[in-house]
């Protein structure tokens, strides 16, 4: 069975699809994919507790990155997909762990299993965000699909099309939590765009400080996703608590002013009741919203079980996971 991790952004969202840079590490929670040839394309998935199947000649719903990925990789591959496919995971949909770009690198692997094709990270990534982004219209960028491909603590730089992987050392703790309803990630990803790319009506001037906005959090989140990768290099946990606090802040007194798809009041009472559990720098992480949130702690810091409570003490589903990787 071929699988792929879900991912946390440390430091840096938006700035894959926007251009500038991010940090991101694995999360120990997964999709698993197993495809086995057949006389035409159908799928059955458990996605966060929910039975779901689809064949070939249907609307696929929730398992439309399954033909998607298909299309993607028969064009690439020039070969033509025909496959049962059974999908598993453990990452809930719509809260800001790339649950989407984890199935579609998982599919990717299990398709190149059953081609008898060897794919690495790279293309899988490639081909991931391309059923993605091209297929779906999804208005995603390529940091989730390297992230879930990769699996391993990454300083991303982005240029256009162009990226640069660097593989990064971490150790460290964090407390996560998933709100219980997920956010409309489309939405917000098209609102940011749009405002990023400056599209708003002449002598729109209230437009117009929502672009302003936009572009000084995402250089913002740029700038600290620098310092927060010297931080991980020199083992500076505090450093890169630091940054991530930056970033929180620069979401609450920049973006939710400005755009009520951002705003979050339970992320915002989350990241308050992170900091009081002791943690170095707590913020949002993935596009924003009432979706997911994390607390850094110290590697083998038992302060870590304190920010969970917190968030458990929210109703909000939250777990620890270590982060421990050499370069």
């Amino acid at each position: 069975m071929n699988s792929a991790p879900g991912r946390i952004c440390l430091v840096g969202e938006h700035n894959d699809w926007a251009g500038g840079a991010a940090i991101v590490v694995p999360l120990d929670r997964y999709v698993r994919v197993h495809a086995r040839k057949a006389a035409s394309l159908a799928a059955t998935a458990v996605l966060d507790g929910k039975a779901l199947s689809w064949r070939l000649g249907e609307e696929p719903g929730a398992l439309l990155f399954v033909p998607a990925v298909a299309q993607v990789v028969s064009a690439a591959w020039g070969v033509t997909i025909q496959a049962n496919v059974h999908i598993e995971g453990e990452l809930p949909a719509g809260r800001g762990f790339s649950s989407s770009a984890a199935v579609c690198v998982a599919l990717v692997r299990a398709f190149a299993e059953l081609c008898g094709r060897e794919v690495g990270v790279s293309e899988a990534a490639e081909l991931a965000y391309r059923a993605e982004h091209d297929v779906c219209g999804i208005g995603c960028g390529r940091l989730d699909p390297l992230a879930c491909a990769w699996a391993t603590p990454l300083y991303l730089r982005f240029s256009g099309d162009e990226v640069d992987v660097e593989p990064l050392p971490a150790h460290l703790s964090l407390a996560v939590g998933s709100f219980r309803a997920p956010r409309d990630t489309a939405a917000i990803l098209a609102t940011l765009g749009r405002h990023h790319r400056g599209e708003v009506a002449v002598r729109d001037w209230e437009g117009v400080r929502r672009v302003g906005a936009v572009r000084g959090a995402l250089d913002g989140f740029c700038e600290q996703a620098r310092h927060a990768k010297e931080a991980l290099l020199s083992g500076d946990t505090r450093a890169l608590g630091a940054s991530m606090d930056v970033c929180q802040d620069i979401y609450e007194e920049e973006l939710i002013p400005a755009f009520a798809e951002l705003r979050a009041p339970g992320l915002v009472r989350a990241v308050r009741a992170l900091r009081k559990a002791g943690a170095l720098g707590a913020k949002f992480s993935g596009a924003g919203g009432d979706a997911s949130v994390i607390g850094l702690y110290a590697p083998d810091d038992p302060a870590v079980a304190g920010g969970v409570a917190a968030l458990d003490a929210l109703g909000i589903d939250a777990f620890a996971m270590d982060v421990w990787c050499s370069v």
